[in-house]
């Protein structure tokens, strides 16, 4: 008996995850390659689509990415490897950073920006800082074949780390969010209390 062909399986370009036939759907972005800007057919999940688009609208959080993206460079660059200023990344670190962001090895073919998989770039520098004490370790004892070698044996040891930091980076956010709650209520109790008080006092009559 012939075996079945096996059936397609879609992944959403936004947030990564395995997409249903019945929430499928596809879009023509645009994206940078090394010949320019070209419209690509990406899937999406119906609700994921939304979100993207508009993110990609919102230009004030696209140019805070931007900026975020500029300090983990320059973190990479100064603190981890020791480059001099007039020296860039590497081609490869630059990827394996990025790829970090999309939550792949390396970013190919994939914007890095608005996209809710992988790990923001705050994670990464934070993760950097973390991890730096560790790196530096490496550097120091361990013999290196070449840049590639030394950039994804850092790589590891920022991989290993970067779920701890994301998960503390988000009890941290969910803390802050509940003594935000809190404050509201307790203004808006603080508020009713006053109020009520205001209205218990004795009836004033006037005399005619």
């Amino acid at each position: 008996m012939a075996d079945k062909k096996k059936k397609e399986e879609h992944f959403c370009y936004y947030c990564g995850e395995k997409i249903a036939e019945d929430d499928l759907v596809k879009k023509k972005i645009p994206l940078h390659g090394r010949s320019g800007i070209r419209m690509y057919t990406r899937k999406f999940h119906r609700d994921c689509l939304k979100e993207y688009l508009v993110k990609n609208n919102d230009e004030e959080k696209l140019l805070a990415e931007t900026d975020d993206w500029a300090e983990v460079y320059e973190y990479f660059k100064h603190q981890i490897l020791n480059l001099d200023e007039g020296k860039n990344l590497s081609p490869h670190a630059v990827n394996r950073l990025q790829g970090l962001r999309v939550g792949q090895y390396m970013r190919s073919a994939i914007n890095t920006r608005a996209l809710k998989r992988g790990y923001p770039y705050k994670v990464i520098l934070n993760t950097l800082k973390y991890s730096k004490r560790n790196i530096d370790y490496a550097v120091k004892h361990k013999n290196f074949k070449s840049e590639k070698h030394k950039i994804d044996y850092i790589m590891v040891i920022v991989q290993n780390n970067i779920n701890f930091i994301q998960k503390r980076m988000d009890d941290l956010a969910h803390q802050r969010e509940k003594v935000e709650k809190l404050k509201k209520e307790e203004v808006t109790t603080t508020q009713g209390a006053a109020y009520k008080r205001k209205g218990t006092g004795r009836r004033k009559v006037v005399l005619c």
